[in-house]
């Protein structure tokens, strides 16, 4: 097998994180809920997991870190509280590549004709100097995802937040395709309420578990309430905190994995991460590049990118190519429009979406070269017609 979904979830997971998660199966106990040893080393587990990610993030404070079900829940969470009354005229900025993780909500929000989208160059970077073009006046705030899940391309956050801040608008963030490979510091971006991030994907824990930072202060409507093990006697959810918003019991499993994959930035920072991906993405676009019938979409233009490429292959629909390619040589890629109709839009791929190639580090330079011969064998059948 030659794994090339990164961007859809991480494979294999991050070092530990299996064994964690077996052992967190193991324990007697759920967080909160008892005094007990069992209970006392769930939350052990919980707490380091906050910890860990606050770190990660640059945020200053553990506490502001929620253990949300997915990134996915974590946005609609935000979104709907942005949304909570609104008017007939309010509308929401968006960017033009958001993933359906944030567009669904803020239709379902508002309406689809409120949902505006920020001016962009053609490649889909927001374009920070015409954001002043902009009356932001009926603006209930921005939603931006940190780098697109269908070209990796990086929007430039703290300057979308310097506009935000000039205006009094909050700005969110969907950070599920940077977090781990893309440093941040949530603490020093202007206007920033929420940062949202998926567990299983640049992190390396397991499916099922997100986080989502909130800024100091920022304590929005949760979507669902019940018991969380704190504050049992009162009929009302906490006003702040991480109990305001996990309620039901832990994923202690999952919370286990995640704080697992945590520990591996100890001495491997999100900074040395990217450094590594960015040459492993330049020398596969370079290859992707010189193959007559391959054409990688939104590649030009400024901006930095993660190692998620997007393809057309000559004569080829995304998921017919990508079929092939896990028939022939067990390369295993997405193919569609990745949740991202939006970005496709504005690519010039839809409906029919696009190949996707996320690498990991894993994929060496000789399986990397049995892939591409086989695209290239495939732009070949495309462009003759035979099959």
């Amino acid at each position: 097998m030659i794994y090339l979904d990164h961007a859809a979830t991480a494979f294999p997971r991050a070092r530990g994180v299996a064994g964690a998660v077996a052992t967190a199966l193991d324990i007697a106990g759920s967080a909160g809920r008892g005094a007990h040893g069992g209970a006392r080393q769930a939350g052990s587990l919980v707490d380091e997991c906050r910890a860990r990610a606050a770190d990660l993030l640059g945020g200053d404070d553990p506490r502001r870190v929620v253990i949300f079900p997915s990134s996915t829940l974590a946005l609609s969470t935000a979104i709907a509280d942005l949304c909570l009354g609104a008017s007939a005229q309010s509308t929401l900025l968006i960017g033009p590549l958001e993933h359906n993780a944030v567009w669904r909500p803020a239709v379902r929000g508002l309406s689809e004709e409120r949902v505006l989208l920020l001016p962009s160059h053609t490649n889909g970077l927001v374009d920070s100097a015409a954001l002043e073009t902009l009356d932001p006046a009926q603006a209930l705030g921005v939603v931006v995802q940190h780098a697109s899940n269908v070209s990796g391309l990086i929007q430039p956050i703290e300057e979308i937040g310097a506009w935000c801040s000039k205006h009094g608008l909050p700005l969110l963030v969907d950070g599920a395709q940077a977090a781990g490979i893309v440093p941040t510091v949530v603490e020093r971006i202007p206007a920033l309420r929420v940062y949202t991030t998926a567990g299983h994907k640049f992190l390396g824990g397991p499916p099922g578990i997100g986080l989502c930072w909130l800024a100091p202060g920022y304590e929005p409507e949760p979507l669902w309430i019940g018991g969380n093990g704190v504050d049992s006697e009162l009929s009302r959810i906490p006003a702040g905190g991480p109990g305001r918003f996990e309620s039901g019991t832990p994923n202690l499993p999952g919370i286990a994995g995640l704080a697992a994959a945590l520990r591996t930035f100890d001495d491997d920072p999100p900074a040395a991460r990217f450094s590594r991906l960015a040459a492993i993405r330049k020398v596969w676009v370079e290859d992707l590049s010189a193959i007559e019938g391959i054409e990688i979409c939104g590649e030009g233009g400024p901006g930095l990118r993660t190692p998620v490429i997007s393809l057309q292959v000559a004569g080829f629909d995304p998921n017919e190519a990508a079929a092939l390619l896990d028939e022939r040589i067990g390369a295993r890629c997405r193919a569609g429009l990745h949740c991202a109709p939006l970005a496709h839009r504005h690519l010039g791929t839809f409906p029919e979406g696009s190949l996707r190639i996320a690498p990991g580090e894993e994929v060496s330079d000789e399986k990397r070269g049995v892939v591409i011969a086989a695209l290239a064998e495939l732009c070949r059948e495309g462009v003759t017609g035979r099959r």
